[in-house]
């Protein structure tokens, strides 16, 4: 039987999830995503496109947390990753209303990517016969760089950067998931 965790124990946990974060938004997934934005919105700017990137990102670490870890957990683990969040803002000396105005932006992105992701969630578990998941997120994602009244499809064409970055966040929820159900396992004693 696992132990009850202190809050130390959930700081731990938001730290490695950070860290997990981290590797998401280093690896073929953040790369992929940044393609992709640039392909959408060629004249997007870096720093708008990296925040985009690190958004959706950590709305998919926050999401896997749901998924993974017990039920009566999930709300003080996030609450771990969002400190573990907010020390290294601090080590970086973001002032108060750099910090709350980033608040403000990850509340806003997250409504917005809610009912696209439970979407593309439902697409992905039932593992759908084209293997092209998070259509809507990503599309979602892209309108996030830039609104447009009439977006174009970026599905359209066969194998562009749309479906190399879905084949990448895939890539990057099974590695979540994965990690965070040893995680779990660890901390919580559930698999």
């Amino acid at each position: 039987m696992a132990q009850s965790s202190t809050p130390s124990d959930y700081l731990s946990l938001g730290r490695q999830l950070a860290i997990l974060l981290g590797s998401s938004l280093e690896g073929r997934s953040g790369d992929a995503l940044k393609e992709l934005a640039r392909a959408y919105d060629p004249s997007a700017n870096d720093a708008r496109v990296s925040a985009e990137v690190f958004l959706f990102h950590k709305y998919l670490v926050v999401q896997s947390c749901v998924g993974m870890f017990p039920e009566s957990e999930v709300e003080r683990v996030i609450g771990g990753l969002f400190a573990a969040l907010n020390e290294k803002a601090t080590r970086l000396e973001f002032s108060q209303e750099r910090q709350q105005a980033m608040e403000q932006m990850w509340q806003m992105r997250a409504r917005q990517f809610d009912a696209p992701f439970t979407e593309d969630r439902e697409h992905f578990v039932q593992q759908a016969q084209d293997g092209v998941y998070w259509k809507h997120s990503l599309s979602r994602f892209c309108q996030n760089v830039l609104e447009l009244e009439n977006p174009p499809d970026i599905w359209a064409g066969g194998k562009g950067p749309s479906h190399k970055a879905s084949a990448a966040v895939t890539e990057a929820v099974e590695q979540l998931v994965a990690a965070m159900r040893e995680m779990s396992r660890l901390h919580f004693g559930v698999s």
